[in-house]
């Protein structure tokens, strides 16, 4: 996934709205759903706790369903960019204690880990601004930091360019 630049308060704003709609679409399935699952299947006690959670299920499916039709609107562009780098930047995560150790353990030349590190730290910091988290930017700048005059120590060009989730599956 190559990074792109996303002018925050647009996502903000189109993240916003985005989840209001969204909410209001699973509320107004899963009533319509519930209530209609009432009128034919309504149990003669009044209990209709099942059916309403059926409509609450059913709402939630045409809600994903809606939203995989709507997710490549323009509106949602920015939506499903920082979508999309969350994504990437988990996979990295998941395997990001097993990257780290190549690295120590290469004497810290392992090439391809160091190019996933660049890219996860420009990536996270890119992630962290959109979404305001400022608790964990101190450890991150001080991340970058570190890998940064690890490769101007060993005077190598790495740019978030070079990353390919291909370089994952060594790890």
């Amino acid at each position: 996934m190559k990074l792109q630049q996303i002018d925050k308060v647009r996502y903000r704003k189109h993240l916003n709205m985005a989840s209001v709609v969204a909410t209001a679409v699973l509320i107004f399935f899963a009533l319509v759903y519930g209530q209609v699952l009432i009128h034919f299947f309504a149990a003669a006690d009044g209990n209709n706790f099942k059916l309403n959670l059926a409509g609450v299920v059913l709402g939630v499916i045409s809600l994903l369903v809606v939203f995989n039709l709507v997710r490549h609107h323009p509106y949602l562009i920015e939506v499903m960019y920082v979508w999309d780098l969350k994504q990437a930047n988990n996979k990295i995560y998941r395997k990001l204690h097993h990257i780290k150790t190549a690295l120590a353990n290469s004497d810290n030349t392992n090439i391809d880990a160091i190019t996933i590190l660049h890219y996860y730290y420009t990536a996270s910091k890119q992630q962290y601004n959109l979404d305001n988290n400022t608790l964990t930017m101190e450890s991150l700048t001080a991340d970058i930091a570190k890998l940064d005059s690890l490769i101007t120590a060993q005077n190598l060009t790495i740019s978030v360019d070079d990353y390919n989730s291909d370089l994952l599956k060594q790890f």
